[in-house]
């Protein structure tokens, strides 16, 4: 039973990475070590949620996102405001085929966002990385 409106977002991201894995074509493969990735950003509850999957080849020794980058405009500079790497908590996994997470990043309602999102596996033969970036606006 979904009790409050957090509740409601998760269920509502989980619902939408289900369904657009269901309906999105596979990746040809991408390389010896990423098999399929995807990767988005949105914002919900004065928050910015980046959402990605990785899948590897094979078992790999360390996969995930690498790095999120997010920037804010400010009077149309962009100003770095969060970093995070693969070793921060939910960024990435050890020893797995694959790995999904949303991160929550806090935002201010009505500012405009660069968010730049690195996913990557790695194993004993070397490491592959691919970067999207993305343009939100903070909403309530």
């Amino acid at each position: 039973m979904i009790r409050n409106e957090n509740e409601k977002t998760d269920f509502f991201f989980c619902v939408m990475i289900c369904m657009l894995a269901m309906t999105l074509p596979a990746f040809a493969r991408a390389s010896d070590q990423l098999e399929d990735y995807w990767m988005e950003a949105g914002t919900s509850d004065g928050q910015i949620l980046v959402s990605f999957s990785v899948t590897g080849s094979a078992k790999m020794d360390r996969i995930g996102c690498e790095s999120i980058e997010v920037y804010e405009d400010t009077n149309g500079r962009w100003k770095e405001v969060e970093s995070l790497d693969e070793f921060d908590e939910g960024m990435s996994d050890r020893n797995s085929r694959g790995y999904i997470n949303t991160i929550y990043i806090d935002g201010e309602v009505g500012s405009y966002y660069k968010v730049i999102v690195t996913i990557f596996a790695e194993d004993e033969n070397g490491r592959d990385a691919r970067e999207e970036t993305f343009y939100v606006t903070c909403r309530a």
